[in-house]
């Protein structure tokens, strides 16, 4: 396992104004969300591209978890690397100058650890994504991030993870009292361009 999250980074006109942190999902690497950063039009931002700590023995790419001998999955290591990683980014920017988006595993990353952060963000991202335990009725988000921008997507094709776990994040979180929307686009396992399309408008608007 690492020691240290890590990371490419892409810098946008002024990047120190406003950071995106991507989280891919299962079998990636830092190089996955890449294709996704050169097709948007964003400006001013710093794009962190994360890497998980977990190599995957059998296949390839990264993972941020593993089931280890017990048949748990080991959570609390990569939330520390994560802990520490946003830790020092909040020294280099304002939390609510900073957007995160995670992909189907990297999805899961945002519901269940970004949301708990204690500073506010701009935004959270999940796509494709999914509750760990979904029939839990716990508070699903730190108070300070009540006001976040919380943008869900998910293909309505999708044959990897159903777009109705994204439904139930998305019904929880707004019962609760969220800043949420729910997107859903026609395609499978996937980005949709739509969601891409809205995602950078808020991004640009950012301050505005």
């Amino acid at each position: 396992m690492k020691t240290k999250l890590e990371y490419d980074l892409l810098k946008f006109g002024r990047s120190s104004k406003k950071a995106l942190i991507l989280i891919h999902g299962w079998q990636g690497s830092r190089k996955s969300m890449l294709p996704l950063i050169k097709s948007m039009k964003i400006s001013d931002i710093g794009c962190y591209l994360l890497e998980a700590p977990f190599k995957i023995v059998e296949g390839k790419g990264y993972s941020w978890s593993y089931e280890k001998s017990n048949g748990e999955w080991e959570i609390e290591k990569p939330k520390e690397l994560l802990a520490d990683f946003f830790s020092n980014i909040f020294n280099i920017y304002n939390s609510q100058d900073i957007y995160v988006l995670g992909f189907s595993q990297g999805a899961l990353v945002c519901l269940d650890f970004v949301l708990f952060l204690e500073q506010q963000l701009a935004g959270i991202f999940p796509i494709a994504g999914f509750f760990r335990d979904p029939e839990n009725t716990r508070q699903r988000f730190h108070k300070s991030q009540k006001h976040t921008r919380v943008l869900i997507g998910h293909g309505t094709l999708d044959d990897v993870v159903p777009a109705q776990a994204s439904e139930i994040a998305y019904k929880q979180l707004l019962e609760q009292g969220a800043n949420v929307e729910l997107l859903l686009y026609n395609g499978k396992h996937k980005i949709g361009n739509n969601f891409t399309r809205k995602m950078v408008e808020i991004m640009n608007n950012h301050g505005s």
